[in-house]
């Protein structure tokens, strides 16, 4: 073995031996929590204890993730079926989808979407992306506010906001929100499911469209935007 294979191997090796301590920091907290939630416990104390354990399973996930990072392991969106598009069916097929959760929590849609635009893209792919913004909308505002939905061409992009009057996003929060399994300060309004994942992959899709999408919001509380750029074409 070369000198320099040698250090690649220690190199690694002791990446996964921090990784190894990492999750079993992770796992013996959540081991805690179970034991606790197991007993008699307060109820000032669940609510905190089950944040906790949550905490911990969302840190191991992202523990994964860095290791699969560090190790430049690829984790692609498989292949894409592209064909022409028009955006504002698009954001009405992923609003068919989601129109539950608003229906469910008596939110109010309001879209203004510009007619006669094209992209270029997989249909289910696109969907899913949008309806990933959308019900991520839903879950951060509050029960009978409203979320607008606007399309519009910006120069050679078709421009998807998505915005909401919800929960915001503080400075932290905005620049770790297209982390896979990153731990935010925000929760759901009304204790929906966090993937914690589905905005990073939404932005990887977009990406694969020759797109971006960005989040934009000026404090907790706040609420926030969601914008797709999609080129034209």
């Amino acid at each position: 073995m070369t000198a320099d294979a040698h250090k690649a191997n220690a190199a690694q090796a002791e990446r996964l031996h921090r990784f190894a301590h990492d999750i079993r920091n992770r796992l013996t907290g959540i081991r805690e929590v179970l034991r606790h939630l197991s007993q008699p416990t307060p109820e000032s104390d669940v609510a905190e204890l089950a944040t906790f354990g949550e905490q911990q399973f969302f840190k191991a996930l992202r523990a994964v993730e860095s290791l699969l990072d560090d190790m430049h392991v690829e984790r692609g969106i498989g292949a894409l079926e592209k064909e022409p598009l028009d955006p504002a069916d698009l954001v009405k097929l992923a609003l068919s989808e989601m129109q539950h959760r608003f229906s469910k929590k008596e939110q109010p849609v309001v879209t203004d979407l510009a007619t006669g635009l094209t992209v270029r893209g997989d249909a289910r792919c696109l969907i899913d992306l949008i309806a990933a913004l959308l019900s991520n909308a839903s879950k951060f505002s509050a029960r009978g506010s409203t979320v607008h939905i606007a399309l519009v061409r910006a120069g050679g992009s078709a421009t998807l906001r998505v915005s909401d009057t919800g929960a915001g996003l503080g400075a932290a929060d905005l620049d770790q929100l297209f982390v896979r399994y990153a731990w935010l300060g925000t929760s759901s309004t009304e204790g929906e499911e966090q993937g914690r994942g589905t905005l990073a992959r939404a932005a990887q899709w977009a990406i694969a469209h020759g797109g971006s999408l960005r989040a934009e919001s000026t404090g907790s509380g706040k609420g926030s935007t969601f914008v797709l750029d999609l080129p034209i074409g």
